[in-house]
């Protein structure tokens, strides 16, 4: 199998985001272990998963460019759709440590039924009936069914909504590191959307895929990665370069 040079832009753009995306998110798996705050765990697992389906697009343009071949379809679709439902999980228990903490217990519970439905669902299609899923129509693209397109939707939302939530809870307090953080996070969830935006939705439905469009969506993606990474990490370098400067 030979790339086009679309998919050669795309495969190579989609390599960085995942690579970056990865590495923010066992950055934040290592300051929990080194500083023992548990909502450094779930955010990273979190961040890691819901990229999870840009993670074959990066596989297969590393198996192509190597060996001519790329990932199997049943392969593509699980790490493409299979780690999603758990993120919800993991999402919910960071969210609820903000806020609804009283109800902590019953929001959890609802995204984790959901989360085993589709899971359940998901799997069982995938073994029995892989075309029931999806057609995949080249090494970065799959036409999804309608099911798993409403849920990916219903993920973006949940995952915006609940952002934005996050950030505000920081911009309630009078601490202009907690303000930072706002800001940052806001940028993260926005940017991330666009860039899901576009890539599920955008391209082939309203516009044609093109090299600028591709870039655009990706750079939306690691724009979101690292603003992602700052606002709930807040490095000293960032936080000593942006309140300073306005002291």
């Amino acid at each position: 199998m030979e790339l086009t040079q679309l998919e050669t832009l795309q495969g190579a753009f989609t390599l960085a985001f995942v690579l970056v995306s990865v590495l923010l998110g066992l950055s934040f798996v290592i300051k929990y272990f080194r500083k023992g705050v548990i909502e450094f765990l779930l955010v990273g697992i979190t961040w890691m998963g819901i990229v999870s389906p840009y993670y074959p697009d990066a596989i297969n343009f590393i198996l192509i460019l190597w060996t001519k071949n790329q990932l199997s379809v049943v392969t593509y679709f699980f790490l493409a759709n299979a780690l999603i439902p758990p993120i919800h999980i993991t999402w919910m228990l960071a969210f609820t440590s903000l806020y609804y903490r009283e109800q902590k217990k019953k929001i959890v519970t609802i995204f984790a039924i959901e989360a085993f439905i589709f899971e359940t669902v998901y799997i069982f299609l995938l073994f029995i009936k892989p075309e029931f899923i999806g057609t995949q129509k080249g090494p970065f693209y799959t036409d999804w069914e309608l099911f798993v397109e409403a849920y990916l939707i219903f993920s973006i939302i949940v995952f915006l909504i609940t952002g934005i939530m996050f950030a505000r809870y920081y911009f309630k307090s009078l601490s202009k590191e907690a303000h930072l953080k706002g800001i940052f996070l806001i940028i993260a969830f926005i940017s991330f959307t666009v860039g899901t935006s576009i890539d599920a939705f955008i391209i082939g439905t309203f516009v044609a895929a093109s090299e600028l469009v591709i870039a655009i969506a990706r750079i939306f993606l690691i724009i979101a990665a690292l603003n992602f990474y700052i606002g709930f990490a807040m490095p000293s370098w960032v936080k000593n370069i942006f309140i300073k400067s306005e002291e």
